[in-house]
């Protein structure tokens, strides 16, 4: 290992020691055959750097909707609430970071609700 592959295993060990969980997936893992590596939870690590690649593991977040993102047709509604709305103005930004924290909507006419965003796995 070279200087900066030591640096961020120490990074990953000391992430661990501090309570955070971390991931592992082995180096044979082709790119031309998968998009993603299979990433495996680890409870217990045996520090393998030469047979596993290892991260910290992401925390997904959510962040609102882009204005594209808006699924058009949706219902809404305020969390947990039995009132809906139908989804009509998506150009301010500021209304759907409202609707990420205030709201949910539904694409199958409210037989499921879920956020009103993006999920995204942030390190």
């Amino acid at each position: 290992m070279n200087i900066e592959q030591t640096k961020e295993a120490i990074r990953i060990m000391q992430a661990f020691v501090d309570g955070k969980e971390v991931q592992r997936h082995g180096k044979q893992w082709n790119p031309k055959e998968s998009l993603k590596p299979d990433w495996s939870d680890i409870d217990e690590p045996c520090w393998g750097f030469d047979n596993c690649y290892y991260r910290i593991k992401p925390t997904p977040t959510f962040r609102p909707w882009t204005a594209d993102e808006v699924p058009l047709g949706s219902i809404m509604r305020t969390k947990g609430l039995e009132g809906r709305c139908i989804i009509i103005d998506t150009e301010t930004s500021d209304d759907r970071s409202y609707w990420l924290n205030a709201r949910e909507h539904s694409i199958d006419n409210g037989k499921t609700w879920l956020p009103c965003g993006v999920m995204e796995e942030t390190k």
